[in-house]
């Protein structure tokens, strides 16, 4: 329930414009990093321990030896 608050000077404001707001923003793509090695954009993306540049799973863990 809202109450009428236009006798203290206020206006009432519309819900809607706050809920387009917060919609726009989960709209838009996250931006993931790119993989130096192959050039992946992704979530799996990130630079890994031992490794100062951004790798996705599989250019880490070739490079690792681990394949």
């Amino acid at each position: 329930m809202t109450e009428d608050l236009t006798a203290f000077g206020l206006e009432p404001q519309d819900s809607s414009d706050e809920l387009s707001e917060a919609e726009s923003e989960t709209d838009s793509e996250p931006v993931w990093p790119e993989c130096d090695d192959c050039d992946y954009v992704g979530p799996e993306v990130k630079c890994r321990l031992g490794q100062s540049i951004p790798l996705c799973t599989a250019c880490f863990a070739e490079r690792e030896g681990l394949l």
